[in-house]
């Protein structure tokens, strides 16, 4: 049965509006951040990001942007396929994790709620786009984040963590929204580069809860607490007694965890199998990694090399 004249009127636009959205790339200042589009299909978008600063530099980041049909009324839906302990990045080793666990929400979690293994939560630098009233109409495939309301003081809104890449007048601005999608690709940027928008995660928006207290282990003394002390267990009926024999993930010791952890991620996203796929052949360059104290020995060799070459 062929689409009616409308649907076809409505792909098209939505079509050229994410080719527009990504025309504005072009100009736009996103430091180590490269996004290609997908030939014949301009709602999914594949990218890398070189961490060139930050608590996750040197790391090498693959990614992908899936929009879906209704965007940019609903998020678009980021995905990595490096793993990387992180506070917004649900691991790849779980099947999928709620953006908004809470003990005291009382609306329980659905997969329409959650994000999939590799999933970027965009909850914390856009709280506008997740909500009660969304929960009817997103699903997995739709979004990047929960759709349950969190308490208004656990977002903070992406202007207030990062620069606006809009004031320069690159990106091109969601009417729905006001958000354009450099907007975005410079918020996942500073997540894994600037201390300050991590410390700024809470841990209703956090994808990775494990990782959200490590970092905050990390961090000690050089943040603020945002979170509000854990409500106590009764002892009264059995899951209470229960549960109140172990400790919550925030009451471990994450002493340590969160630098090991990402020091071998980092390593990982640096390995060939991952940078150039496990079918790689002798044919590619490798680069030696070294300290300041060799790089400026194998200079020192250089420069007496190229002395002796204008000799002769």
């Amino acid at each position: 049965m062929p689409l009616p004249a409308s649907s076809l009127r409505l792909s098209s636009f939505r079509k050229q509006h994410l080719l527009i959205e990504f025309s504005t790339l072009r100009h736009a200042q996103l430091d180590g951040v490269f996004v290609s589009i997908t030939p014949g299909d301009p709602s999914l978008w594949v990218g890398l990001i070189f961490v060139r600063k930050g608590p996750y530099a040197p790391a090498v980041l693959r990614f992908q942007i899936s929009f879906p049909f209704s965007y940019p009324a609903l998020p678009p839906l980021v995905t990595f396929s490096t793993d990387v302990f992180h506070p917004l990045l649900t691991p790849l080793t779980t099947y999928t994790h709620t953006t908004a666990s809470s003990d005291t929400d009382p609306v329980s979690a659905t997969d329409e709620e959650r994000l999939p293994p590799g999933g970027f939560s965009l909850r914390h630098g856009f709280p506008h786009w997740f909500g009660r009233a969304r929960r009817s109409v997103v699903s997995s495939r739709d979004v990047s984040g929960s759709a349950v309301d969190s308490p208004a003081q656990s977002v903070t809104p992406v202007r207030s963590v990062v620069k606006s890449a809009t004031s320069g007048g690159s990106g091109a601005l969601s009417a729905a929204t006001g958000v354009s999608i450099v907007t975005v690709l410079e918020y996942i940027r500073s997540t894994f580069s600037e201390e300050a928008v991590l410390d700024s995660v809470s841990l209703e928006a956090a994808a990775n809860p494990g990782a959200y207290h490590a970092w905050r282990a990390y961090r000690g003394p050089a943040m603020e607490t945002q979170q509000p002390p854990l409500s106590p267990i009764s002892s009264t009926s059995s899951e209470g007694t229960a549960l109140g024999r172990n400790r919550r993930p925030g009451e471990w010791n994450w002493e340590g965890v969160w630098e090991e952890r990402v020091k071998r991620a980092v390593n990982a996203s640096l390995s060939e199998s991952v940078l150039y796929g496990p079918g790689a052949g002798e044919d590619i360059i490798r680069f030696q990694q070294g300290d300041s104290e060799t790089m400026a020995r194998m200079k020192k060799h250089l420069d007496v090399a190229t002395a002796r070459t204008t000799e002769t």
